[in-house]
């Protein structure tokens, strides 16, 4: 099926190409699946990206899939009385919770820096904030740490030459979902570049979203939140008395 879909594309994009003498500069792209169901065992999910394009020798692909943006909490941890606790934390804002750029080569060999920072390309060129009132010393420090905790979620990632380029026409590519991703609406980018000018851009979009037991265990959680806190901490207290019960006997 999915072969069926990449070579429909390339018929659609072949018929579509102009007479002598005009150049189209469009991308026709699709996905292999565009909503992702999260269950209880749901252990991540690949996802073809691929499509069709008007280019030349020496083009250049980017894709960059965004997931929702919101607050992320960064913690530091000290040693006290030979114990590792939370003493400081920094939270972050419009940052995006899920956050992946692939293309066809190093972006350093597609895109100048300066391109690179004002496009938002990059892990380090994001345009996130810290939240309004919060003091801090180090902010590099700070957002170094919260790029390298994003990255070691399998949140953030940078993959380069992961992009198939073929016959300057045709590409494809794989994104990976890990399991602990969230839920929302992603935003897929596939961006088109000649001798490192933006030719073309295509945007699609990819739904992820929760599905049985664990979609009800979440619609509770953020509907009526402070109930599900009481329920948790009561099995909790059920399920630590419970144990104790076992033990004595035994």
């Amino acid at each position: 099926m999915k072969n069926l879909k990449f070579y429909f594309l390339v018929i659609i994009f072949s018929i579509s190409i102009p007479f002598e003498g005009k150049t189209l500069n469009e991308i026709v792209a699709d996905l292999s699946q565009g909503n992702v169901k999260i269950s209880t065992n749901f252990l991540g999910a690949k996802i073809l990206l691929f499509g069709a394009y008007d280019g030349k020798q020496g083009d250049d692909i980017i894709i960059v899939v965004t997931g929702p943006k919101g607050l992320v909490t960064i913690q530091k941890k000290e040693k006290i009385f030979g114990m590792w606790v939370n003493t400081k934390k920094v939270n972050y804002i419009n940052t995006p919770k899920y956050l992946s750029i692939s293309s066809n080569r190093p972006i350093d060999e597609i895109l100048e820096k300066r391109t690179q920072k004002l496009s938002q390309i990059g892990l380090n060129n994001l345009n996130i904030r810290v939240q309004p009132g919060t003091k801090i010393d180090d902010n590099v420090g700070w957002r170094e740490a919260l790029t390298r905790n994003m990255i070691k979620s399998n949140l953030w990632s940078i993959n380069e030459n992961s992009v198939s380029l073929n016959k300057n026409a045709l590409f494809r590519s794989y994104l990976n979902l890990p399991s602990n991703v969230v839920v929302g609406e992603f935003e897929v980018k596939i961006l088109h570049y000649r001798n490192g000018s933006l030719l073309s851009k295509e945007k699609n979009t990819i739904n992820v979203s929760k599905s049985g037991f664990s979609a009800e265990i979440y619609n509770i959680a953020e509907n009526y939140s402070t109930l599900y806190g009481i329920f948790a901490v009561l099995l909790a207290v059920l399920i630590g008395w419970g144990t104790n019960l076992v033990f004595r006997k035994f």
